[in-house]
């Protein structure tokens, strides 16, 4: 049959249809990509500011030169990596512990599994509100819970200490099914011929998932990584929602910084810096990261 196609020049056809009907979709894709990015590139070459809007000087690299310079960017970065290293690693750990409970097969496993994935159907908005009112140092229900293991009421948002940890466990709770959801469908496709075979030559639980689980799940968790990572890079919804970058400036992130340089202080030229920075960042890391998915595969 593949040779009668192939003789009849019908594949070739096809490939060119599905060629001519993939054009659209990628113009519009290249148009949303590209034109906000080219001008946030020749913004960040002049030092403009809204209060007066008509005065753009054109200045070079100068803008990039002042972010390496100045504190003010470090620390973001700083609170980034926080922020980052926090989420992606609690949610590889969380979500491989629980990915291997709903791997097993049990009563009302499948019903487990469906209400798991709440979280996943919540805007990051709405998660930082709710959030919020769990950790209202008053009328919260997490220090109601805390009250009865004789621990005051904590200012859970109010603390510089303590702002950026709470979300983190926001975070957790959002985008761990997700993570789990990855892993799961990784665990789901390993063969039990293997751990079968583990089990006959002694092999205990934690070795048999040391030695044959973790090894095949390496592209799924390097998959899943990557995913994180750049979500978490540009996490902006819930920490604004929740603190608004503070108290003080505890939780102004990167993202945070760029949106207060861009739209508070109105300073165009320099917030537009501080996106192509993160976008460098961000393309830097998924490079890496897809490369370690191909070595794994």
């Amino acid at each position: 049959m593949r040779v009668l196609t192939n003789m009849l020049g019908l594949e070739k056809d096809n490939n060119r249809i599905l060629f001519w009907l993939m054009i659209p979709s990628f113009l519009i894709l290249f148009i949303i990509t590209i034109f906000p990015l080219i001008g946030s590139f020749l913004s960040s070459l002049f030092k403009w500011n809204l209060a007066n809007p008509d005065q753009r000087d054109f200045i070079g690299l100068q803008n990039f030169i002042r972010l390496f310079t100045e504190g003010d960017f470090w620390y973001s970065v700083f609170l980034t990596l926080y922020q980052v290293i926090g989420t992606v690693v609690g949610q590889l750990i969380l979500g491989m512990l629980i990915a291997l409970l709903l791997a097993r097969k049990f009563k009302g496993v499948k019903i487990l599994r469906s209400l798991y994935l709440i979280p996943m159907m919540t805007t990051p908005i709405v998660a930082g509100l709710i959030w919020k009112m769990l950790f209202n140092p008053e009328r919260g229900m997490i220090n109601y819970i805390l009250s009865f293991i004789g621990i005051n009421d904590i200012n859970w948002l109010g603390n510089s200490n303590l702002a950026m940890p709470a979300i983190i466990i926001t975070d957790l709770w959002l985008s761990t099914p997700f993570v789990t959801v990855i892993l799961l469908a990784g665990i789901m496709s390993i063969p039990k011929d293997y751990t079968e075979a583990a089990k006959i030559d002694g092999a205990g639980a934690f070795r048999s998932f040391w030695h044959i689980t973790l090894p095949l799940l390496k592209p799924m968790i390097w998959l899943a990584l990557l995913f994180r990572v750049m979500d978490a890079i540009k996490r902006f919804d819930t920490i604004y929602v929740m603190t608004g970058g503070g108290p003080g400036r505890s939780t102004e992130t990167l993202d945070l910084y760029a949106y207060f340089q861009s739209f508070d202080y109105l300073n165009i030229g320099y917030g537009a810096s501080i996106a192509i920075i993160m976008l460098i960042i961000m393309f830097i890391l998924s490079m890496f990261i897809l490369r370690s998915v191909q070595k794994s595969s």
